[in-house]
C-alpha cells in the first residue's frame, strides 16, 4: 500500500527534476568577447583592440545566382512518381480503372484523364480539388 509519505517524495523528486530542466534549458551561452593582445613596442606595453571585420561587397562584384524558371506542376504522359500512383489509384477508385497502378504516367492512364477531364494531363490545380493525393483513410476521417 503506498503511504502518503511516500507520494509526497515521489512529488519533490518529479518537481525537482523539472524544475532542474527547466533552469538546463533556460541558460543562455554568453558570446566569448575577443580578449586585448598586449604588445610590447620600444619598451611600452600597449593594448591593441583587434578591429572589426567588415565585408564591403559591391554590386560590380556581385554575382546573382542564376533562377531556373519552375516548370508549371503538370502530370502527363511520362510522369512518373507518388503523385501519378495516386492519381491512378483516385482513377480506380471513383472511375473503375482497370489498369495496373504502375507509379508511370502510360498510355492507359493518359486515356483515362482525357475522357474525365478533356485534358492531356493533370495540374495542381485539378490534382488537390479532387484530392487525388490525400490518402483514402484521411477523407475517411473528416
Amino acid at each position: 500500500m503506498i503511504r502518503t509519505n511516500d507520494l509526497i517524495i515521489a512529488g519533490v523528486g518529479i518537481g525537482v527534476s523539472i524544475l532542474a530542466v527547466y533552469l538546463i534549458k533556460g541558460q543562455k551561452k554568453k558570446p566569448e568577447k575577443e580578449t586585448p593582445v598586449l604588445q610590447k613596442r620600444q619598451n611600452v606595453e600597449e593594448i591593441i583592440e583587434p578591429e572589426p571585420i567588415t565585408k564591403v561587397t559591391s554590386e560590380a562584384n556581385y554575382i546573382k545566382p542564376k533562377q531556373e524558371a519552375k516548370k508549371p506542376w503538370l502530370l502527363t504522359k511520362g510522369s512518373k512518381g507518388k503523385e501519378v500512383e495516386r492519381l491512378q489509384i483516385w482513377l480506380l477508385r471513383h472511375h473503375g480503372w482497370k489498369g495496373t497502378i504502375t507509379k508511370v504516367f502510360d498510355q492507359q492512364t493518359e486515356e483515362l484523364v482525357k475522357k474525365i477531364f478533356k485534358t492531356d494531363g493533370i495540374d495542381r490545380v485539378t490534382y488537390d480539388k479532387h484530392q487525388m493525393g490525400t490518402p483514402i483513410h484521411e477523407l475517411i476521417k473528416a
